[in-house]
């Protein structure tokens, strides 16, 4: 084969998968995508956390329950996992191409000013995602540290002896604003990744994100709160 020949080969071929990933549009739309699956997600899991308000059979009845449908469980969580990298990873590489494509913030005030969930979710992002892996070390598979008095199969009593400790308290409710802050601003942008935009209707998209996010922090705060106030106790 002559030099000539072998410098005119074809080139690789780039996947669409691969350019659609590459581009601004296919990021967002990776990212909302799987943000409305860990949205699903987080609000399941309150519903069956709020439980522990109705007692140690009633919670322990739904974890055991949670314990016995092992195909369900285990493809929730594959998905899950699945949906958590690709959603950390499409968040992380859109916040440092906007980093690199503007070092320099503004020197003119923007019409539109940024809220405070907006400034802050990439850091409220990563907060929540050390707390994901703390909390599974913590109640699923009590390997975290200065754990004490876990017990498998106890998920009530479990509970209770984790927000007994004032660390843990803090540290929950500090990821849980957190969240709450990262899901007003996520849900407002699910829409507009998602191409839904529009005058008419965007303010009520801004204000139902914020409610949402509001609530669902507040859920979240009333368990370790129950505890800390006797409403949830051995």
């Amino acid at each position: 084969m002559s030099v000539a020949t072998a410098s005119t080969a074809a080139p690789a071929k780039v996947s669409r998968l691969s350019v659609f990933w590459d581009s601004q549009v296919g990021k967002k739309f990776v990212s909302a995508v799987t943000g409305v699956l860990l949205f699903v997600f987080v609000v399941g899991h309150i519903l069956g956390n709020l439980q522990a308000f109705q007692g140690a059979a009633k919670f322990n009845a739904y974890a055991q329950f949670l314990q016995n449908t092992k195909g369900l469980i285990w493809t929730t969580r594959i998905v899950m996992l699945g949906a958590l990298i690709l959603h950390a990873t499409a968040g992380i590489q859109l916040y440092l191409r906007a980093r690199a494509a503007r070092p320099q913030p503004y020197r003119v005030p923007l019409a539109n000013p940024a809220t405070v969930s907006s400034k802050t979710m990439i850091w409220t992002g990563l907060l929540t995602l050390a707390f994901i892996v703390y909390h599974l070390l913590d109640l699923t598979l009590g390997a975290a540290l200065v754990h004490s008095g876990f017990v498998h199969g106890d998920a009530y009593l479990n509970l209770v002896n984790t927000f007994r400790s004032t660390g843990k308290v803090l540290f929950y409710g500090v990821s849980v604003i957190g969240l709450g802050l990262h899901l007003s601003h996520g849900l407002y942008s699910l829409w507009q990744s998602l191409g839904f935009r529009h005058p008419l209707w965007t303010p009520s998209i801004t204000k139902a994100a914020v409610l949402i996010g509001v609530v669902l922090a507040i859920a979240y705060l009333s368990i370790p709160a129950g505890v800390v106030a006797g409403l949830i106790r051995l």
